[in-house]
């Protein structure tokens, strides 16, 4: 199926021919509204030959489920926009881990402008330095990269913030909270806007605790949704059990509705995450807390060990699985889920990451499965780099999330 903007979209559903030669969709099947449709038998997958107009969900679920009780083969072809439906049919009918090798590919996509939106916020972070990963990403050509691949990019600037050394601490457990929570407000406001607007937000942090915001504007846009948390450590921590009391230790709690009564007044709807819909990748280093939590939660959570077995392309695929749904996909990126040897340049760098093909794969996966709504690149400290080496990574990241082909 190619889906398109709005009501007047061009749908287009791949209709192999059956093994014996006959209908892959019977017609009384294929006649679904009063726009007209145009039905044709395709002897190869790779054709795209039948055209719904203007169909309602359930009719577009009767036509495939028609396919797939009539043929072996089924490649659907799911453009970027009217993201909904397309995760509604593959979150129904077509899991992303398919036998043999019959992709996912978008067709005919119209590539959503983005919209940057810098937080140049440490003091989520025990370390300093990650309030300048903003500045080093847009200086490593972050704009002039995006537009390479066809989209407009509009910068909106940072948002505004506080200083460590003018800001009091405040409780211990969970230290600067109110200057975060401000902070991450504003980033809040720029995502909604942004997607009123019909713009991809891609957020630059920062410490990771900028993603309350991120995950708080796309819930007041949108309802809660499902996130890809690619990350060296968990963030399940809450204020009774972080041994540091750093938000960017809490965030992914905090944002499932997890964090304690200092989180609940945020200024945006908590939980912005549904917790049924969370999907860890990448994970190395956890307190015991966040081991207690994720057993508690059930959560879909990719160690490296796991990626070591299975391969990141089978966690990647099996995490869209778990995140897909309705309000909204968001993948949040920390540059500390690389490998220090790759990724020097972090906030809290953990030995036995992700490889640069790893991580590329990764964002490549999350570009072929069409159902992202934002995204976020967190962590770059450029204090601890090699000559901007881990901010031009993360552009070229975000390059790959965005599109970026090798052919």
């Amino acid at each position: 199926m190619v889906a398109g903007q709005g009501n007047q979209a061009q749908r287009r559903v791949v209709l192999p021919q059956v093994p014996d030669g006959g209908d892959a969709v019977e017609p009384r099947h294929v006649q679904i509204d009063d726009d007209g449709v145009r039905s044709e038998r395709a002897g190869q997958p790779d054709r795209r030959l039948t055209v719904v107009r203007d169909a309602d969900d359930g009719q577009l679920r009767l036509l495939l489920d028609q396919m797939l009780q009539r043929c072996n083969i089924t490649l659907v072809v799911v453009g970027e926009e009217d993201a909904n439906r397309a995760r509604i049919l593959r979150s129904s009918h077509f899991p992303l881990t398919y036998p043999g090798s019959f992709p996912i590919v978008k067709d005919e996509e119209t590539r959503k402008p983005v919209a940057v939106i810098g937080a140049a916020l440490d003091l989520g972070a025990g370390r300093r330095g990650v309030d300048m990963g903003p500045s080093a990403i847009r200086y490593a050509g972050l704009a002039e990269r995006i537009e390479q691949l066809g989209r407009s990019c509009v910068d909106v600037g940072n948002v505004q913030t506080a200083v460590a050394e003018a800001t009091p601490v405040g409780d211990e457990r969970v230290r600067f909270l109110k200057e975060i929570l401000q902070t991450c407000g504003r980033v809040a406001d720029l995502v909604s806007e942004a997607r009123a607007q019909g713009r991809l937000p891609l957020v630059l942090g920062g410490d990771h605790s900028v993603a309350l915001g991120t995950l708080g504007g796309l819930a007041r846009a949108h309802g809660p949704g499902g996130v890809l948390w690619i990350d060296a450590h968990g963030d399940l921590n809450r204020p009774d059990t972080s041994p540091t009391g750093n938000v960017h230790g809490m965030v992914l709690a905090a944002a499932m509705g997890l964090g304690g009564p200092g989180f609940a007044d945020a200024g945006w709807p908590v939980p912005s995450v549904d917790p049924s819909r969370v999907a860890l990748v990448g994970v190395r280093s956890l307190d015991d807390g966040e081991r207690a939590l994720l057993r508690e939660l059930k959560a879909t959570v990719f160690t490296m060990s796991d990626i070591d077995r299975h391969g990141i392309e089978q966690a990647i695929h099996e995490s869209f699985e778990r995140i897909t749904g309705p309000g909204f996909v968001h993948v949040s990126l920390d540059m500390d889920s690389l490998d220090p040897d790759v990724a020097p340049g972090v906030g809290t760098p953990v030995r036995g990451g992700l490889s640069y093909r790893e991580a590329h794969l990764a964002m490549e996966l999350a570009a072929d499965a069409g159902i992202v709504d934002s995204l976020e690149v967190v962590e770059v400290n450029p204090i601890l780099d090699r000559k901007n080496e881990t901010a031009q990574l993360a552009v070229e990241l975000v390059a790959s999330a965005l599109g970026a082909k090798i052919l």
